[in-house]
């Protein structure tokens, strides 16, 4: 039986690979997170299970990770205070992403634990080399924007992790996830504009397009991250490598929710809000127009092969949304 701890396991991804490791029945799992963005709902149907065990702890507690860790085989370092917009303190992105992953760094080099660390395309910024080589050069914008505290914390987090394992030899995975979801993500920014627009079409509101929606994004859908995470625990090869995982389907955020408005069906008219860029990032901020992954790695060393298209996504998030409203609206009712 191996024993892993999965730090943000109640958020999106962390919920779903409790799902997989429990399926499996060859894994036990050590469950913690503060529920700052994860939801105590998304991990309910495994509190019962003798092979599960969940504790409220921040990552910043580094005494008690050291304690929990000391017989786990795998830390699945999932937990991260996500990306802003200027009118947000950066403080917690910068400390807690920076703090957090040291202190899994360093409870792994303690205990002899294998640490599989998820990054994020935002460190790619700005970067004209499309798609986006793991062994690319990376173009980041101006010091003084927020916005880039998130892409600085995690791209710094790689760092330590290669230095924990060139220097200490402790074994490191590190996944740069592009955007996921699922009908567990959360419906607000923090969870990705699939999320929002899904919302907003099922509520007959507008949907928020940042800009003119023609900057583009290639967003999975969980199960095939869940696999791909799968395969990077349990592949060698991939320990001492950065590895791009997600789905290559390119698609506007105009179009994502245009399709979105076909998918739902609502029989209402596609409500948009056209808002500025710089009142949401500020004037000096430059979008990224772009972000598609090469998945040339991830195919080549893991097997990896995304299965489920974005229509199919967006309709099985629809889907179980649209069954949560209306059981809300009657329990309400």
């Amino acid at each position: 039986m191996k024993r892993v701890l999965i730090t943000g396991v109640a958020g999106m991804i962390g919920s779903h690979l409790l799902d997989a490791l429990l399926e499996k029945n060859t894994y036990s799992v050590i469950g913690v997170d503060n529920f700052s963005y994860g939801k105590k709902a998304n991990i309910r149907h495994h509190l019962q299970n003798p092979r599960f065990t969940f504790y409220r702890v921040d990552i910043s507690d580094f005494e008690t990770l050291k304690i929990l860790t000391r017989d786990v085989d795998t830390i699945v370092h999932l937990a991260a205070v996500k990306k802003i917009g200027e009118a947000d303190s950066s403080m917690d992105t910068l400390r807690v992403n920076e703090h957090g992953t040291r202190n899994i760094l360093e409870v792994a080099r303690m205990w002899g634990c294998k640490v599989f660390f998820a990054s994020t395309s935002d460190v790619y910024g700005m970067s004209p080399d499309l798609p986006f080589r793991e062994d690319g050069d990376l173009l980041l914008g101006p010091s003084m924007i927020k916005r880039w505290s998130y892409a600085v914390s995690k791209l710094y987090s790689e760092q330590m992790a290669f230095a924990y394992y060139k220097d200490y030899g402790v074994p490191i995975v590190v996944i740069r996830y592009f955007g996921g979801f699922s009908p567990r993500s959360s419906f607000s920014w923090s969870g990705g504009h699939i999320p929002i627009f899904v919302d907003a079409v099922l509520k007959d509101r507008e949907v928020p397009i940042h800009g003119d929606g023609s900057q583009s994004r290639s967003m999975a859908y969980v199960d095939d991250l869940i696999s791909g995470s799968l395969q990077a625990m349990e592949n060698e090869k991939a320990v001492g490598e950065i590895i791009n995982l997600g789905n290559d389907e390119e698609l506007s955020v105009l179009e994502s929710a245009r399709l979105i408005h076909e998918i739902a069906e609502t029989g209402l008219e596609l409500k948009l809000k056209f808002i500025p860029m710089e009142e949401v990032f500020g004037k000096k901020y430059k979008d990224i127009l772009r972000r598609r992954p090469d998945l040339t790695k991830a195919k080549r060393l893991l097997d990896y092969e995304p299965r489920i298209t974005m229509r199919e996504a967006i309709r099985k998030t629809i889907d179980v949304r649209r069954r949560d409203l209306e059981t809300t609206a009657a329990y309400v009712a």
